[in-house]
């Protein structure tokens, strides 16, 4: 069973005949995937032996292994052919947007799906910067924290450093978890507005950017 996070990512998936899973770790979101019918074939990549061989487990119990293909490498590296939905979620900002600018060559008008513990604006500009928007961004809250998932198309859109830092699809989603990741968001900004304050050579821009990021959440939760 997915928890909500995978679920999200699940659902942000596309039908497809060929999808791949960037650090698949135990499987479970292409074992979902597969077993639903929403994508045919899959192609797993982990850059860890140990992680591999469970996803490997976890197809072998669920009858998938004729329908998929596990390889070990590093980011796109292992991607031969041409895929319809690539996902990379479960890692760090800076990790996936180096994976996006170092791969994007192997992307060949996939669509994205992207999950990052941290640093999503990172994310945000890589994908602007190899030549890809941002169709859909909508949070969730998973093992006690909140998390954001997205998915990206072909085609670029230009983005302002607000809209990097704080989203564009957001308002878009409708999620009934919106103002809780909203308010989140601000106790974030808040609190670095406090360090900041009291930092022996205060940050004036950082600060002003602060506060005009915690203006903009508080008037999208009026909103």
């Amino acid at each position: 069973m997915l928890d909500e996070r995978l679920s999200l990512v699940y659902d942000m998936y596309d039908p497809c005949v060929l999808a791949a899973d960037i650090g698949t770790d135990h499987g479970q979101l292409a074992s979902a995937l597969l077993r639903s019918g929403r994508c045919e074939r899959m192609i797993l990549t982990d850059i860890s032996a140990s992680a591999l061989s469970h996803a490997r487990a976890e197809m072998i119990r669920c009858r998938l292994m004729p329908r998929v293909s596990l390889r070990l490498g590093d980011g796109f590296a292992p991607l031969e052919e041409a895929c319809q939905m690539i996902s990379v979620t479960g890692m760090g900002g800076r990790t996936i947007r180096d994976i996006l600018m170092q791969g994007a060559g192997k992307l060949r008008g996939a669509s994205l799906v992207l999950s990052a513990h941290t640093d999503l604006p990172l994310v945000r500009r890589a994908v602007m910067d190899i030549g890809y928007h941002l169709d859909r961004e909508e949070p969730c809250f998973a093992a006690g924290r909140f998390y954001l998932v997205l998915r990206a198309r072909p085609g670029q859109e230009l983005l302002t450093n607000s809209q990097l830092r704080l989203g564009v699809r957001l308002q878009e989603s409708g999620s009934p978890l919106l103002m809780a990741w909203y308010a989140r968001r601000i106790a974030v900004l808040e609190a670095r507005m406090a360090g900041l304050v009291t930092a022996s050579v205060p940050d004036k821009i950082l600060m002003a950017e602060t506060r005009k990021d915690i203006e903009v959440y508080r008037k999208w939760m009026e909103e």
